[in-house]
């Protein structure tokens, strides 16, 4: 299923085509060639662990301090849902790099604090 051109619509119906530059490729090779601050990162993908890991290691590093860490389908029962999101989840509080806020519903929030 190729959804880009929806996406490309919806930028446009947004007004945004001059604010978002989309880049189709892996997490990881578009975050190493990255330079610009960020002050969110949306983690919303794969919910195999490696995925959702990997994602978080490429983008954490280029949040700026205050920044937010948005993680997308945070399910502490795994009855509910995946468990991958979760479990990087914890590994980002854990990491002493971010503070925890409010969730909504199943989206953690997160605020760089170094």
């Amino acid at each position: 299923m190729d959804t880009f051109p929806l996406f490309r619509k919806t930028l446009d119906l947004a007004g945004l085509e001059d604010a978002v530059v989309p880049m189709v490729c892996r997490s990881e090779i578009a975050a190493r060639a990255w330079k610009t601050p960020l002050g969110l990162v949306f983690i919303d993908g794969g919910h195999a662990f490696e995925t959702a890991l990997t994602d978080y290691r490429s983008w954490a590093a280029h949040i700026v301090p205050q920044g937010y860490l948005l993680i997308h389908d945070i399910f502490q029962d795994p009855k509910d849902g995946g468990q991958a999101p979760y479990q990087v989840y914890q590994i980002a509080k854990a990491s002493g790099l971010f503070q925890e806020l409010p969730m909504t519903k199943t989206l953690g929030v997160l605020q760089r604090i170094k």
